[in-house]
């Protein structure tokens, strides 16, 4: 499939963000990021990084805009993340979306109410 990319607004901010389907969050950011929008953290919480390490992430709250859609997010504040913003399967949730595993694109499927 490769890799999805899609232009996403951060309190109004606007940023080039990985979709990540593999990552069940909501929204990481590097920490340069969350210091341009001026995230407050409010907690901290623990993540297991893909080499298994263990380490504590920042959690704010935050309005992202994509394609339109808008909500508020959790965000999670990575000190070592190699790109300025990752969105998760929870995010894609909110707003409504998934990606076409054929072509790797986000597709509109709207809000379900079961």
């Amino acid at each position: 499939m490769g890799l999805t990319f899609a232009e996403v607004e951060i309190v109004g901010r606007s940023y080039k963000a990985l979709i990540d389907t593999g990552f069940n969050g909501e929204v990481l950011v590097s920490r340069r990021v969350a210091e341009e929008v001026g995230l407050k953290p409010f907690r901290t919480k623990e993540r297991v990084t893909v080499d298994g390490r263990r380490i504590k992430v920042e959690v704010a709250v935050a309005v992202i805009k994509l394609w339109g859609e808008e909500t508020e997010v959790f965000v999670e504040i990575l000190d070592e993340l190699p790109l300025d913003v990752l969105i998760g399967v929870q995010a894609l949730e909110r707003l409504g979306y998934v990606v076409d595993p054929v072509s790797g694109r986000l597709e509109k499927v709207g809000l379900l109410a079961v």
